[in-house]
């Protein structure tokens, strides 16, 4: 899995690997992060502020600049707290808040997609709750989207059925909003599904729905979120490997992937999300093995 790749030239060219957070064995180093990816040939990294941005400008830059010297592409992921539907106006506003703050920042550090959960219900109907979140983050871009030196928000698929976060919401969102695309989480949407996708057919049924509705915002800007998962009928659980003891398995997608051409950037969120990503990145390079 480590060293050099002959196939990196062509199909894994157009494809990036990253895990969700730092590498623990970087000790939050972020030179060490850095040279960890590079070390491994990971070109991706979804930097976790899931506990908030706690950070200074500098900070951000010294990221920013390491990331581009190593060729890294950066992403986000923003505060867990966000809940756009809340029935507080205060937590709203202040979750309208970490969005324009992440859009701000995003630029310091490199990132071009910010990824978030847009919160749940909130006990509200899912309708109204779509169309709060949707005023939400309409007012956020036409806030701050211009801040953000291109990086987008990457509203994610959610992994509990009592939160925002079904295909059509998502999908719903990005349709209305200018600067939001999508954030496939594969394990949140099998979990959110009671399992059901397990064959080429499934995914590439779903690539399709999001395909035929937004074209090529969709095509051209395809992240994804890969781990195993544990689901109980409210949904997600706990995060897994991707070891094929837990669900999805991912190598029809990967099969999906490599036929239809497509070009998305691959996190891991499984427990060690470097060897989730490092996995990921193998199936492709087994799979182009064989068709050598």
């Amino acid at each position: 899995m480590h060293g050099s790749s002959p196939w990196r030239n062509d199909v894994l060219a157009d494809l990036k690997f990253g895990p969700a957070g730092y590498p623990a064995e970087a000790k939050n180093s972020v030179k060490r992060v850095f040279q960890i990816l590079s070390d491994v040939e990971l070109d991706a990294l979804e930097y976790a502020a899931v506990y908030g941005l706690r950070m200074g400008e500098k900070k951000a830059i010294s990221i920013g600049k390491a990331a581009k010297s190593a060729n890294i592409t950066m992403s986000m992921h923003a505060p867990y707290y966000i809940s756009l539907a809340s029935k507080k106006d205060d937590v709203r506003e202040r979750s309208r808040n970490r969005l324009i703050k992440a859009l701000k920042f995003a630029p310091l550090m490199g990132v071009k997609r910010i990824v978030f959960h847009a919160g749940g219900y909130s006990g509200r109907d899912p309708n109204e709750a779509y169309q709060l979140i949707l005023d939400s983050l309409q007012e956020v871009w036409s806030t701050a989207g211009h801040h953000g030196n291109g990086a987008l928000l990457a509203p994610e698929i959610a992994g509990k059925l009592k939160a925002f976060g079904s295909v059509d919401e998502i999908i719903r969102i990005c349709e209305n909003v200018e600067g939001c695309i999508p954030t496939i989480d594969w394990a949140h949407m099998y979990a959110r599904r009671q399992g059901g996708i397990a064959t080429k057919k499934d995914y590439l049924d779903i690539l399709e729905v999001f395909e035929g509705r937004l074209g090529e915002k969709f095509t051209k800007n395809m992240h994804f979120h890969v781990s195993g998962i544990i689901f109980t009928k409210a949904g997600e659980k706990a995060h897994r490997p991707l070891d094929g003891k837990w669900g999805p398995d991912i190598l029809p997608l990967v099969e999906v992937i490599r036929e239809v051409g497509y070009k998305p950037t691959f996190i891991s969120e499984t427990p060690d999300s470097l060897k989730g990503a490092l996995y990921t990145k193998y199936l492709f390079e087994e799979l182009e093995k064989a068709q050598q």
